[in-house]
């Protein structure tokens, strides 16, 4: 009988090792990432309607700090991958960069040379955002 339980490994990457596999598992890694702050974020902002001391005592545990200002480089950055790559999947799932069909003679081409050069331009803009954000943030997180 075949195992297909893959773990945490298979969830990530479902078992394939491609561009498109490791974009897959960034996408869902920065979707948690953002899952997991949104609920911080709705309970620090929302100590604003219990007063002013309230809302000091909030900023106080989010004191500045390199740390503080490392983990939203952080933020922005997994924001910037996180919609650039759903726009991808946006693109895709409406058949842009998909390709026509073809015949299926060999040498076999497929509609992943046409989405490739979405994801090349996806990480080049990706990292493109991340230097320009290196540079907003450096100053504050040395």
């Amino acid at each position: 009988m075949l195992n297909r339980r893959k773990g945490l490994i298979g969830w990530l990457l479902g078992g394939k090792y491609n561009l498109e596999a490791y974009l897959f598992a960034l996408h869902r890694i920065t979707g948690i990432g953002l899952a997991i702050y949104l609920p911080m974020h709705i309970i620090v902002t929302s100590s604003r309607t219990f007063g002013p001391e309230a809302w000091k005592a909030a900023m106080s545990r989010v004191a500045e700090g390199p740390i503080v200002h490392f983990l939203e480089w952080l933020l922005v950055v997994g924001i910037a991958i996180h919609g650039l790559n759903g726009l991808r999947l946006i693109f895709t799932e409406l058949g842009f960069f998909i390709g026509k069909p073809s015949k299926p003679v060999y040498p076999y081409k497929t509609s992943l040379d046409h989405q490739r050069i979405l994801s090349g331009i996806v990480i080049v803009l990706a990292a493109l955002f991340m230097i320009y954000s290196i540079i907003v943030f450096s100053p504050k997180i040395i």
